[in-house]
């Protein structure tokens, strides 16, 4: 376990006392600019950032807080995620807030940083460009596949959810109902979120599991119009196709009224499956086949590994990893 930077070292570093070290974190007593600016200085160059849970067991405020990133609150799946970590935290009696990226992660990140203990998210970018914005604050990367280790730093934890096994299954049970031909629609803001020309996990594991009988794939945005758009040029390029997995379920809501409006009968001439479970899926007609994400499951391990970062009054810790299971919705789309 590594050891956090107290206000001690600091004082140590600067050769002053712990009160200078606070009045110059503050912003408050009387003290020089100059002897205020060596402070910063060394409390940057150490790593040291004031404890939240520290200045609780001083005011009595018990309670840590947690502060949650999401891409956008448009796309229905971060507001349900949201809302079972809010619950999940409640009932474990944590504060959280909650910010978008969609004014920039570093923005987001900044406003949330002063006023929790550790940030929790989908976070695009480097361990090490995060944790500075952060200020040293440790970091529960929400991704469906886990970063290699030579990419994880210390104080940058991770949850996934194992949905190669999902995508696994949903491509088994299709053949078994008849599917010979396999396309897929993946997501272009993946792209612009994690840079160039990369490709989603989801695409690679599907892409694995259908091998030879994959006809193609197009990149569209994650919108139920952007989805709708995609399916549409998908089955254009490759008429032939008859199962399609959509990179998620907004994106398939969008290819179920896009096929409606193309005369394909779904799930007689292709099958549609989405991704991440949501309630939503069953507005439609058919409802949607989805390969959902244990809201639950996967809100509790983010729980289970920010109590153990407080137990360890948020030093920097070796990274910590969980992992969800996924399950496949079979309704009536596939």
């Amino acid at each position: 376990m590594a050891k956090r930077v107290t206000i001690l070292d600091v004082a140590a570093e600067v050769g002053v006392s712990r009160q200078t070290v606070t009045r110059a974190m503050n912003g408050t007593g009387r003290i020089s600019e100059a002897t205020r600016q060596k402070v910063l200085d060394a409390a940057e160059r150490l790593g040291y950032r004031a404890s939240r849970f520290a200045r609780s067991l001083v005011t009595r405020e018990k309670t840590p807080a947690m502060g949650f990133v999401v891409a956008s609150f448009r796309n229905p799946y971060y507001t349900d995620l949201a809302a079972s970590l809010l619950e999940a935290g409640a009932d474990r009696g944590w504060q959280i807030m909650v910010a978008s990226t969609e004014r920039g992660m570093d923005e987001a990140l900044a406003m949330l940083a002063p006023q929790v203990d550790v940030i929790v998210g989908h976070l695009a970018g480097a361990d090490a460009h995060l944790r500075r914005v952060c200020g040293g604050l440790p970091l529960v990367r929400l991704d469906a596949e886990f970063r290699s280790g030579s990419d994880s730093a210390p104080g940058v934890h991770a949850v996934g959810v194992d949905l190669k096994t999902g995508v696994e299954e949903a491509v088994g049970v299709l053949r078994e109902r008849g599917a010979q031909t396999f396309g897929m629609v993946d997501s272009a803001n993946y792209r612009r979120h994690f840079g160039g020309d990369t490709v989603s996990p989801r695409r690679r594991w599907f892409e694995d599991a259908v091998g030879d009988d994959l006809t193609g794939v197009i990149v569209g945005e994650e919108s139920i119009s952007g989805g709708g758009r995609a399916f549409a040029e998908l089955m254009e390029r490759h008429p032939g196709t008859d199962a399609v997995l959509m990179f998620n379920d907004l994106m398939a809501l969008g290819a179920v009224q896009s096929a409606h409006h193309l005369g394909i009968e779904v799930p007689r001439h292709v099958s549609i499956v989405g991704v991440d479970g949501l309630a939503l899926g069953e507005a439609v007609d058919p409802p949607l086949t989805s390969i959902a994400i244990d809201r639950s499951e996967f809100a509790g391990h983010v729980m289970d590994v920010v109590e153990t970062l407080a137990k360890a009054e948020f030093a920097r810790l070796e990274p910590i990893r969980r992992r969800a299971a996924s399950r496949v919705l079979w309704r009536g789309s596939a």
